[in-house]
């Protein structure tokens, strides 16, 4: 599988829009707007994390499974922190885009769905230098065939070749690949004051 995955390129965007809003439709569009403002706020995203490297925000790639016509159908959004870099509070805003300029995305509401997941991720982390996996989404008609845990094997070799630990937020569905990747869940329910809104995962450099 490990021969599947390349990296994206800015003509992968569009595909990779689309795949991010069939994972984030229903109550997800309330964050991500299905709009015209919503794909041009992803598209800067996106060209954000396929840029130059910034020294100001972690340095980003965007790993992809293609179907036999070159399209993507999984993608994982994966960050390098660099020891010392933030990734807490409003951290989000250094690697995603600015939104203040686009009428019809809430910075208010991106904010309330990062933020909480940079508290567990600063409880358990600090500023370790360490591999980020912020999102791993498969298209919904290639789900079941292991493109998921083949991206998340990637993220996890990226961080044993730099010597660094790695870690993700994990949801329900993806506790199984979290397991067969070594990743450890993080109590850290009493410090963050209440359950955390997904499960800190942590795999310790190797």
């Amino acid at each position: 599988m490990a021969d599947k995955i390349s990296l994206a390129n800015t003509d992968d965007i569009p595909d990779l829009i689309e795949i991010f809003w069939e994972a984030f439709s229903g109550p997800g569009e309330a964050v991500f707007p299905h709009t015209e403002a919503g794909r041009k706020w992803l598209q800067r995203s996106f060209d954000n994390f396929l840029g130059k490297r910034s020294f100001y925000r972690p340095e980003a790639k965007v790993a992809v499974v293609r179907n036999n016509n070159g399209r993507p159908v999984a993608f994982a959004i994966v960050h390098i922190v660099r020891s010392g870099q933030n990734i807490a509070d409003k951290s989000w805003n250094t690697r995603w885009s600015r939104c203040e300029d686009i009428p019809g995305i809430s910075e208010e509401k991106l904010a309330e769905f990062f933020e909480p997941l940079a508290k567990a991720h600063y409880m358990v982390v600090g500023k370790e230098g360490h591999v980020f996996i912020e999102f791993v989404i498969t298209k919904s008609n290639s789900r079941g065939r292991g493109y998921a845990s083949a991206l998340v094997g990637w993220a996890t070799e990226l961080a044993d070749n730099l010597d660094i630990p790695c870690y993700l937020d994990a949801g329900v569905r993806g506790m199984g690949i979290c397991d067969r990747c070594d990743f450890q869940a993080q109590d850290i329910e009493v410090r963050y004051g209440g359950p955390p809104p997904c499960t800190p995962m942590l795999r310790s450099k190797k």
